[in-house]
């Protein structure tokens, strides 16, 4: 897992990720808000504080002296006594007497509880230090706030045996709350934390799915040319499939995206009088079969004596595509049950068909076979491009004994469908038996992809209206 995810680790693609599911992490957000907002208003708890402050004396005979002026060594000495005084108001004694004489309810009024709700602070400069009660019921807040008042001076005396000290102000019933629950921050934090684990999952999720979507992922994988760029058609058949089989009228786009496959591998052939093209794939449903047709089919439109093989003798349906099944084909030549191998003649002008005939239970002896490599060799001479479709050697290693015929094999990568360890499998194959890999045809690419090279052509621009006078 680690490993796929530093693999397909970029900066494009979290971007990507983020924008194609931004919608949704902001769905999540607003859901996981309004949850926590509804939790938060159901359970909210609000808690009062009462408030008292005490003085205290150094010398007890002060507080009932109104005419006694403190000097500042007097205050000094009297404000070092109020840590102790603090520390005896939480004293486990003192607040057990708190209980009792507010007559709280000892099973919820634990010393503990009572001990965490009690704060005591000094003003600075002064004796006067404040104890503040804090507690959902407003009234017990006053309450246990003013026993302590109340019991403070002769307690605390009691113990310390020093000093004295006068209530300055009683607590009072708190009106408002001192702390509440935030229903507006709790919606917030639901909003940003759903928000923000939707982003994870997304952006985890994205990192997992290892299927081609960008051209840079391919070549940053693999030091093997790109032949071409084949668009995804929109214009449908009348059994509403997509119209992806190369003709004249084909679209401008559709004819160019092979044209470009075409031209490059022209430069490919190792100057045979009859170079041998097989095309393969990872795995079914990327498009191989149809690519091998417009190969053999774009070759077939410059001129060429093109025969287009289906060597898939487990899977082969071009026989289908051209409504020839039923019909002898590779497999009964091979076999040896035919003496004449069964071609169809000019499917298309300069276009000739080898169909895969019944489907064998033996196709890889068959595919090394020296029949097969005669076939083969004897067909060179007959035409200028053989194109073999192939069986989709990651799911079987039919297509690889091909490489007994082939000069390049051409690798067939469908956007959004082929996985990057599929292909990397396929490849190591191939490299395996030492086949010549002429390059990728990158197939079903968007034609709003960033990556698309004809974007302007898409609905008819004047190369697209100019290319229905060429041949």
């Amino acid at each position: 897992m680690l490993k796929t995810i530093i693999n397909n680790f970029h900066l494009e693609k979290l971007i990507w990720i983020i924008k194609t599911k931004l919608k949704y992490m902001i769905l999540i957000g607003l859901i996981f808000g309004a949850l926590a907002g509804g939790f938060a208003f159901v359970t909210r708890n609000d808690v009062y504080a009462a408030q008292i402050s005490l003085y205290v004396y150094s010398n007890p005979d002060y507080i009932n002296d109104n005419g006694i002026n403190l000097s500042t060594g007097e205050i000094s000495q009297a404000s070092s006594l109020l840590n102790s005084y603090s520390q005896i108001i939480k004293s486990a004694g003192f607040l057990e007497s708190v209980i009792e004489e507010a007559q709280l309810d000892p099973m919820y009024y634990t010393v503990t509880r009572l001990r965490s709700s009690i704060t005591t602070n000094a003003v600075s400069g002064t004796a006067v230090f404040k104890v503040t009660v804090k507690d959902p019921n407003p009234y017990a807040a006053m309450t246990i706030a003013n026993t302590i008042g109340a019991l403070a001076p002769e307690k605390i005396i009691s113990i310390v045996k020093s000093g004295g000290i006068e209530i300055l102000d009683e607590a009072v019933l708190p009106t408002a709350p001192y702390q509440s629950t935030s229903v507006l921050l709790m919606i917030a934090i639901g909003c940003v934390g759903g928000g923000g684990l939707a982003a994870l999952f997304f952006i985890y999720k994205g990192l997992m799915n290892t299927t081609y979507r960008r051209i840079y992922e391919v070549e940053d994988m693999f030091n093997i040319p790109i032949l071409g760029m084949v668009p995804q058609i929109r214009d449908k058949k009348e059994n509403g499939e997509p119209d992806v089989i190369l003709t004249e009228e084909s679209p401008f786009i559709l004819r160019e995206a092979y044209n470009d496959i075409r031209a490059n591998l022209l430069f490919l052939g190792k100057g045979e009088k009859c170079p041998v093209f097989a095309i393969t794939g990872a795995d079914y449903d990327e498009g191989k079969t149809t690519n091998a047709i417009n190969v053999a089919r774009s070759f077939a439109l410059m001129g060429k004596r093109t025969l287009l093989v289906d060597a898939d003798l487990r899977n082969g349906n071009i026989a289908e595509e051209f409504g020839f099944e039923g019909t002898d084909g590779l497999s009964e030549y091979l076999a040896g049950i035919k003496t004449e191998l069964n071609i169809h003649k000019n499917i298309a002008e300069n276009l000739d068909l080898v169909t895969t005939g019944a489907f064998p239970p033996n196709p890889t002896d068959l595919l090394i076979s020296e029949r097969w490599k005669e076939l083969i060799a004897e067909k060179k001479e007959d035409y200028d491009y053989i194109i073999i479709d192939t069986p989709s050697i990651g799911v079987v290693a039919d297509g690889v004994e091909v490489v007994n015929v082939a000069t390049a094999f051409v690798v067939v990568i469908r956007e959004s469908v082929t996985r990057f360890e599929r292909e990397e499998l396929i490849i190591r194959r191939l490299e395996a038996v030492d086949a010549n890999i002429s390059g990728f045809i990158y197939n079903g690419i968007s034609v709003k992809s960033e990556d698309y090279n004809h974007k302007e052509y898409i609905n008819g621009g004047k190369y697209g209206k100019r290319s229905n006078t060429r041949v």
